[in-house]
């Protein structure tokens, strides 16, 4: 009879202590559902209304997953807000969000990929596309269309990475005029 407790007894905590340990770890995953770390696009700095969004205002941080949400803008999809404008002001380390930005698509112009000297014969790999602010623009800009007439020319003023590629920089080359009827 004795040794009958003795096994009823060692039975039961066994159940009871293996019944605790699945409880208590069903309520640690409770608890921390919802504050794994999931990357996301934030703010790196504070940028106003009407800011022209660049790679070096954003940074990527990790989000506890319980505060995303599809109209977070995720780390695979930054390139779709770069060069696009900011509609509302944002402080650095705010989550950047789909709602924030312009839905207008920009026209693609031409920058410099990298410096080019003077009377060097532009190539396809000195060019490269960028969305710009229709009001900044001119006719002088070059469209990314407009590519294939550029390669082998030879520019007449030095740009810089990044500059963009004007029809004034090259010698005797107007800008195409659009909507101009043949004579």
């Amino acid at each position: 009879m004795l040794s009958g407790g003795v096994v009823g007894f060692l039975v039961s905590a066994l159940v009871i202590g293996v019944g605790g340990y699945a409880w208590v770890k069903k309520k640690e995953r409770d608890v921390r559902r919802g504050w794994n770390l999931v990357p996301a696009v934030v703010a790196a700095v504070d940028m106003s209304e009407g800011t022209v969004v660049g790679f070096e205002q954003i940074s990527q941080r990790p989000v506890p997953e319980q505060f995303i949400t599809s109209s977070v803008v995720k780390p695979d999809s930054a390139n779709y807000i770069v060069n696009q404008r900011i509609l509302v002001p944002v402080q650095a380390g705010d989550l950047m969000l789909w709602s924030q930005f312009e839905t207008t698509k920009r026209e693609l112009y031409l920058v410099a990929a990298r410096d080019i000297e003077v009377g060097a014969k532009l190539k396809e790999e000195d060019m490269e596309p960028k969305g710009m602010d229709p009001e900044l623009l001119t006719p002088s800009y070059v469209k990314n269309a407009e590519r294939p007439q550029l390669t082998g020319r030879p520019v007449i003023a030095a740009f810089r990475k990044g500059d963009p590629i004007l029809w004034t920089h090259f010698r005797n080359e107007p800008p195409p005029v659009s909507g101009a009827s043949a004579p």
